[in-house]
């Protein structure tokens, strides 16, 4: 007892807030080629490589790590220094040596005949001349020629650890023996030394053209000029060993330490913070620091590989940093802001936001799980185990509540009055009512169980809600409530609208909604209006296998399940506006959540259980990510075999790139490797690509880092793709490459000159073959003969038939003129259609009345053979309300055609400048068929000029008397008119047409 109280009072004592920091560490596991990095390099392609003391060079995309070593074709596997000229070439310096890359593979350089270069660093002047401090002096490469600068100087200084081309035009190199400045002047050179600075390690000019100077313990020193001042106001700098400097966007200094880890100092307020292995660096021994464009700091460490900081949005903490166990079930802060974790190592540990302190069965507590903690009034804190009960810490002692042993507690909830409820799985609910005497120790207990009317016994979580009724939720059975200590008789399920009725989870908003976590999806209740139940959110979430629902301060919601976390940004009516989803790649590295394992602190941050460990979210730290990806096209792939090891590996450039490749027609099938390099949340990369000329549109965003295309004709295509990163942010700039697909033989100029030469020669040849020709001629007159009887036949059944004569002869005419220029199928076709139209005349002619779908079929062929004599000249439509019976109706016969021959003869046939549309419509309306017939025409005052005196004239106007005569002794002479002819015009009072309502009495 003396010892866990002994525990307890020291987190009493005053706390310490500690800066956390979010690292991801990669070393020889996760792919990198060695563990001591000795320098890296962000290229202008975006991606990030780390050379190593031993193997070789590698590159990281965000995704994977490919390494390269002397089997690939470096010089040495001990890479001192990496640096990228202005044509995008790495030249990497290494312990034997100097290797130029361009993507493909590795070109070596002998520097020095016969003699070892060791090449400790690199620099490139502004006539992108390279320069080599090395072990045997300063070197200089031209692109043709190397040059030992230090003999030609007469330099004895051999041994050369670091070089700056600076700004000024001005080469500054350095070794232990001090700093030297070489002045270009008339292709001579003019040596300054500045011996007073000696263990030099390191040279750099930052973006105010300030020469920065990295020494062995000997401090960190400063130039605007020919003077170097010593940075003296701190010890850490002055006795650090600095390995290299290097700078961020803010032009704050990154320093690479022997033994400090990084030192990061600003040269405008001289703050100074030091990052180390407390920090969650791999390595206190760092020998390379950067930031990337994307923002995030990289450190290259001697034995801990790289340890990439990538923000504090969410902290994690695991069995490193002194938790008991990484499978948090439970977490509270207290009234005394102690931090108590049920964990999977058993007990309970205490974080007091400087360490962990474990309390088990070693100093004064239990070896159980605790799945639920919370605190009364009083400050007592309830722990919920697994299978033991409910014990209560009081005067700094564990106490055990007898009545609740052997309980599976699952939720601790107080309410409104202090009074504390505890869930169990199995055995329904218990209600303790702390005294108020002796500081809540006596204390009276409550038990409510099916037989109590609760709807089970299997309860997952409680919340009570403004009006101190106690929520509670089962684990099959749905949700309900406890009222003045008396269970309600409402129970809501997946017939009131739930998801489902395996209940995990539950939080009241501010606006009086209580929302549900499911075993499938989530849910709102109205819990003060009418309990309207709403579950709206299907599939808009990465997961509906809901853990854990928590609120941050803005009452946005975060929902955790097995895939991480979800968050719900809401409008003002509380409607979806975004969903972002948080997992490893955004710090969340615990990704798979515990069920109700969260607390909200005060200060607005918030805990989360996971499967790995504890996580902190910062939500001062949410900054959207403004920076674009880094797009690239990585490999071009012909029949899924990279275009490299093709015949057609001609059309690839540097770094595997493509512009443009010509391929024959039947080399068509093409995969795209894409990449989006984003270091912020690689995982979170999306892309959008076409092929322009094939695809119409880009695609839906995707994160499909291959794109295949099978099949392409032959044509001209680009491919083009852009990417986006996790906010959404898209680079717009798209990498491209032009592809040829050329022509199959057959369709070549050259293959379709020898076709027509040797058709040519076919026909000559038929020609020769009269004897077959004359007999097939016959046939053909045979053919002729027949139709042109039939015509003749069809001729005289039509003059029986009393038709407009003009449209049968116009008919025939258009028919025979088709036979005319050999067009027999076009011929034959509509001949077919005149010949029914005839015959349809011909008996519709015989009956008195007939269907409407018999007047119908032959108005249908009639407006056919019409258009077709009128070359087309007008499109027409039939539109016949649903209602009507058509087969059962009967009316006259040909009571329609005489109004939609007038609407051809006169509305289409001076029409010039658009196409004509003829419209009928037939409807039923009070015992009656209306028919309108509408055209576009000239209208009936341009017809009756253009027609005054013409036979089609005298047509129309008896046709139009003999059908409304027809109409009203139908209609037994009726007032109504059987026929209203209506003159269409537009705004301007030009016509547009007629139209013809017909009223036909249904008999």
């Amino acid at each position: 007892m003396k010892t866990i109280y002994t525990i307890l009072l020291s987190l009493l004592s005053p706390l310490l807030f500690g800066q956390q920091y979010n690292f991801h560490n990669y070393s020889v596991k996760e792919g990198i080629g060695q563990s001591q990095v000795y320098d890296m390099l962000q290229d202008s392609r975006g991606y990030l490589w780390i050379g190593t003391r031993g193997g070789g060079i590698t590159k990281f995309d965000g995704n994977n790590f490919k390494s390269f070593s002397t089997k690939d074709g470096l010089p040495n596997n001990y890479i001192m220094c990496i640096k990228e000229d202005k044509n995008g070439h790495l030249w990497i310096g290494t312990n034997n040596g100097l290797s130029e890359y361009k993507g493909i593979k590795f070109k070596n350089y002998t520097i020095i005949k016969n003699e070892e270069i060791i090449v400790y660093d690199l620099d490139f002047d502004k006539k992108n001349n390279l320069w080599i401090a090395s072990n045997k002096g300063l070197i200089k490469y031209d692109g043709k020629t190397f040059v030992n600068i230090s003999k030609e100087i007469n330099d004895k200084q051999i041994a050369i650890n670091t070089i700056l081309c600076s700004r000024n035009n001005s080469i500054y190199y350095a070794n232990a023996n001090g700093i030297f400045q070489l002045i270009s002047k008339n292709n001579t050179y003019e040596l300054i030394k500045y011996k007073n600075i000696t263990q030099v390690n390191c040279i750099r000019e930052d973006a105010k053209n300030k020469i920065w100077i990295g020494t062995y313990s000997n401090g960190l020193w400063f130039s605007n000029g020919n003077k170097f001042t010593k940075i003296s106001n701190s010890d850490l700098i002055n006795k650090a060993v600095v390995w290299k400097i290097n700078f961020d966007r803010k032009n704050n200094i990154l320093l690479s330490t022997l033994s400090n880890g990084v030192i990061e100092f600003n040269p405008i307020n001289n703050e100074i913070n030091n990052l180390t292995e407390k920090e969650g660096l791999a390595n206190n021994h760092v020998r390379c620091a950067l930031q990337d464009k994307f923002g995030n700091y990289w450190y290259g460490t001697s034995g801990g590989g790289i340890s990439n900081y990538f923000g504090k949005m969410f902290t994690t903490y695991d069995k490193s940093n002194g938790l008991g166990g990484n499978f948090i079930y439970s977490i509270f802060t207290d009234s005394k802001n102690r931090t108590w974790i049920g964990n999977s190592n058993m007990g309970v540990s205490i974080y007091d936001s400087l360490k962990f302190t474990k309390i088990d069965e070693s100093n004064g507590f239990v070896n159980q799980k605790i799945k639920a903690i919370n605190e009364d009034n009083y400050g007592n804190i309830y722990l919920g185990t697994e299978g033991d009960g409910l014990y209560i810490f009081q005067n700094h002692k564990f106490d055990k509540i007898d009545k609740l042993n052997h309980q599976y507690i699952r939720y601790i909830e107080k309410d409104k009055e202090g009074n504390m409820w505890i869930a169990s799985a199995g055995n329904g609910l218990y209600e303790i009512i702390p005294s108020t005497k002796n500081n809540g120790k006596n204390y009276i207990i409550k038990h409510f169980t099916l037989n109590d009317k609760l709807i089970g016994n299997r309860i997952t979580a409680l919340h009570s809600d403004k009006r101190n009724r106690v929520w509670y939720s089962t684990e099959n059975d749905g949700i309900s409530f406890i009222e003045n200590e008396i269970p309600s008789n409402i129970s809501i399920t997946t017939k009131n609208g739930l998801p489902d009725n395996s209940i995990r989870c539950m939080k009241e908003d501010n606006y009086g909604k209580l929302w549900i976590g499911t075993a499938n999806g989530i849910a709102t209740i109205d819990i003060y209006k009418n309990l309207k139940t709403t579950s709206d959110f299907k599939n808009k979430l990465t997961s509906d296998n809901i853990y854990l629902i928590t609120f941050d301060t803005k009452e946005n919601i975060m929902i955790g399940s097995e895939s991480g976390i979800d968050y719900l940004k809401l409008d003002e009516k509380r409607k979806l506006k975004e969903v972002k989803h948080y997992s490893k790649g955004d710090g969340f590295v615990g990704i798979e959540t515990c069920q109700n394992s969260v607390f909200n602190n005060s200060d607005g941050t918030i805990w989360f259980g996971t499967i790995n460990g504890l996580t902190k979210y910062n939500p001062s730290n949410l900054i959207k990510n403004e920076s674009e990806t880094v797009t690239n096209i990585t490999d071009v792939k012909l029949f899924y075999n990279s275009i490299i090891n093709t015949p057609y590996k001609k059309f690839v450039g540097d770094w595997n790139h493509v512009k443009f490749i010509e391929l024959p027609y039947n080399k068509n099938h093409l995969t795209f490797d894409i990449s989006g390099i984003n270091f912020s949340n690689p995982d979170a990369v999306k892309y959008k690509w076409k092929l322009e000329g094939f695809d119409n549109d880009w695609s839906p965003a995707s994160n499909q880092r291959s794109v295949t295309y099978s099949n392409i004709p032959s044509g001209t295509f680009t491919f083009k793709v852009v990417s986006c990163n996790e906010d959404d942010v898209w680079n717009l700039n798209p990498q491209k490459i032009t592809i040829i697909i050329h022509k199959p033989f057959w369709k070549q100029w050259w293959f379709i000159i020898c076709t027509i030469i040797i058709l040519v020669g076919i026909i000559w040849w038929i020609l020769k073959q009269r004897e077959a020709n004359i007999k097939k001629k016959a046939n053909e007159a045979q053919q002729k003969l027949i139709m042109e009887k039939e015509l003749i036949e069809l001729e005289h059944k039509a003059l029986r038939l009393q038709m407009n004569p003009h449209f049968i002869f116009n008919a025939l005419n258009s028919i025979q003129s088709q036979i005319g220029t050999n067009n027999e199928q076009n011929a034959r076709f509509y001949l077919a259609k005149f010949s029914k139209l005839m015959r349809q005349i011909l008996d519709n002619s015989r009956n008195s009345l007939i269907t409407l779908k018999d007047e119908i079929d032959m108005l249908e062929n009639y407006l056919l053979i019409e258009k077709f004599c009128n070359d087309n000249k007008f499109e027409y439509s039939i539109t016949i309300d649903e209602n009507l019976e058509t087969d059962f109706i009967k009316i006259p016969p040909m009571i329609l055609q005489p109004f939609v021959e007038n609407a051809i003869k006169h509305g289409m046939k001076y029409l010039q400048d658009k196409k004509g549309q003829i419209d009928l419509m037939l409807v039923e309306s009070e015992n009656e068929i209306v028919c309108t017939i509408t055209d576009n025409g000239i209208g009936r005052k341009k017809s009756a000029e253009l027609n005054k005196n013409s036979r089609d004239a005298f047509h129309k106007s008896t046709a139009l008397i003999v059908t409304e005569e027809r109409l009203n002794l139908l209609k037994n002479n009726s007032a109504s008119n059987s026929i209203n002819i209506i003159d269409l015009y537009d705004e301007n009072g030009n016509a547009t047409g007629t139209k013809v309502e017909v009223k036909i009495p249904i008999t």
